[in-house]
């Protein structure tokens, strides 16, 4: 399939308008709740950082409590559990007055197996989150060193190709951030498809609908980004056959081929494999059985009035509930990760390393004098001419 009239301006255009179908600053594909300058679901820039970092954050942290993520999500439970603290309270205040035969003994010995089991499934989540960044990290490194690979030895080669291959890279980050999140969330990204991989005027004149032959296989794909490596080494291997690239020029692209290839699979078994639900669901029995006592224990005791035993209760329910629900968070990392602005990064880096190319080299020849080398063009180095022996007679 050869892309006609397609040409480096063209494509550039063609990123910046895939940047402004998706100008949107926050991502649309997460929770309204999360829609904030410093989210995680952002990338943050140095004035969040220093923000982040001020004397003043526990200020800020406390006046921001009511507009708490973390509250709003675990507000149904903490409410259920604070309409049983409040029965538990007016139970021991007017029925059965408090007594000193209840110990508090076997409910400290369960909490410390809760504070275990809570802090074991927090870094379990907390590795699976690093494990998911550095994961996305290198798809926008590889698609960066990709498409710079592919300006520098393939399109000066053969352009139609070359462009062929950088518009499927820039695709890359956005195709996996989909495949990611699911259509029913993400969409079908058919849009951007249509954008970059646009109809050549053989396929315009047989098609109807506009989409090119690249788009649509694409979207018949299961798994869209294999679908854009698959085209990759195709790509690439029929330039070798053709020997417009040399053998260590196709070994460079097909290392970053792979390196694509094993970030899917790095995503892939992340969101296929979550954490043993045997022991999330022995953690949330075991918290629920601790939070279902406590009350009970605080008042049956006569350790603390009914309005010290709702506080208590309420801070501890808070406490604990809040690090169960941010273990969910960080478990299934690609729900909240900035996705949409590291597709963006990668999409920017891609139009960059094409059509923003360094000046020429100067070389200095025999004559010390200095020449202007193109970027992309190969230099001849000429073989050395050896003097023939002259023979003396003597």
């Amino acid at each position: 399939m050869d892309y006609s009239g397609d040409s480096l301006q063209k494509y550039a255009q063609d990123i910046q308008k895939v940047l402004e179908l998706r100008s949107s600053y926050y991502d649309p594909t997460v929770p309204k709740m999360h829609h904030r300058k410093r989210s995680f679901t952002n990338t943050w820039t140095l004035e969040e950082w220093k923000r982040h970092s001020s004397r003043r954050r526990y200020i800020d942290h406390i006046l921001a409590f009511h507009r708490s993520r973390v509250l709003a999500r675990v507000a149904p439970p903490l409410a259920v559990l604070m309409v049983w603290t409040c029965l538990a309270c007016w139970f021991y205040d007017h029925i059965a007055a408090p007594t000193h035969i209840i110990s508090m003994a076997p409910l400290s010995l369960v909490s410390t197996f809760v504070a275990a089991l809570l802090t074991l499934r927090s870094n379990q989540g907390l590795s699976r989150l690093n494990e998911g960044r550095l994961a996305f990290g290198k798809v926008v490194l590889y698609t960066r060193d990709m498409a710079q690979l592919i300006a520098s030895n393939v399109y000066p080669k053969d352009q139609a190709l070359g462009l062929k291959a950088a518009r499927h890279v820039a695709l890359f980050a956005w195709l996996l951030k989909g495949f990611l999140r699911g259509e029913e969330v993400n969409g079908t990204d058919e849009d951007i498809l249509r954008v970059m991989l646009p109809c050549s005027p053989k396929e315009k004149k047989s098609f109807a609908d506009s989409l090119s032959a690249d788009a649509a296989y694409i979207l018949q794909q299961r798994k869209r980004p294999v679908a854009v490596v698959t085209r990759l080494r195709q790509i690439f291997a029929h330039m070798l056959s053709r020997g417009l690239l040399t053998t260590s020029e196709a070994s460079r692209l097909d290392h970053n081929v792979q390196q694509l290839n094993y970030c899917i699979m790095i995503t892939e078994r992340i969101q296929a494999s979550p954490i043993p639900p045997v022991y999330t669901t022995h953690t949330a029995r075991l918290l629920l059985f601790y939070l279902f006592h406590l009350p009970l224990a605080l008042r049956g005791t006569n350790m603390l009035d009914s309005v010290a035993t709702i506080i208590t209760t309420a801070t501890l329910g808070y406490c604990t509930l809040g690090i169960d629900e941010i273990s969910h968070f960080c478990e299934e990392p690609f729900r909240l990760m900035p996705l949409w602005h590291l597709a963006k990064n990668s999409l920017r880096d891609c139009g960059d390393a094409m059509t923003s190319q360094p000046p020429p080299l100067l070389v200095e020849d025999e004559d010390e004098e200095k020449v202007m080398i193109p970027l992309n063009e190969e230099i001849e180095e000429e073989e050395p001419v050896m003097e023939e022996e002259t023979s003396f007679q003597l």
